[in-house]
């Protein structure tokens, strides 16, 4: 397992997802649910790279079925707020993404966090990558 951990923020309705659905993941994988996406602000995902995430997937509703109507839309449009100050201070806005996964899910929501930490392998460089 690499040193590396992701935080998951989400939607409590995309989300049924055990340790044990992540353990292929060579990574630590923090999940924080909200009552719906739309409640996640940019402060939140940029507390969450503060926190030593490396990356950040946030997870809502597929669109049209947000519960909350347009909470899936809200996080998408912070997620993009959030990837622009992450480019605006010299770091790499790859490290947020956005996942519109069908509700409770798991293996889409497992899956959306698998390639959330295969796009860090493309992103970092190759010395920050550790066994």
């Amino acid at each position: 397992m690499s040193g590396w951990k992701i935080a998951i923020l989400c939607c409590h309705y995309t989300n049924e997802a055990s340790a044990e659905d992540m353990a292929d993941i060579p990574a630590r994988v923090e999940i924080k649910r909200f009552s719906c996406s739309g409640r996640i602000e940019v402060s939140d995902i940029l507390k969450a790279l503060e926190a030593d995430a490396e990356a950040v997937l946030v997870a809502g509703c597929e669109k049209g079925s947000c519960h909350n109507h347009s909470g899936s839309l809200r996080a998408e449009k912070r997620v993009e707020a959030a990837r622009k100050i992450l480019e605006e201070i010299g770091m790499e806005p790859e490290r947020i993404q956005m996942a519109f996964i069908p509700r409770l899910d798991t293996g889409a929501f497992v899956m959306a966090a698998k390639e959330t930490f295969e796009r860090l392998l493309d992103i970092l460089p190759k010395g920050e990558i550790t066994s």
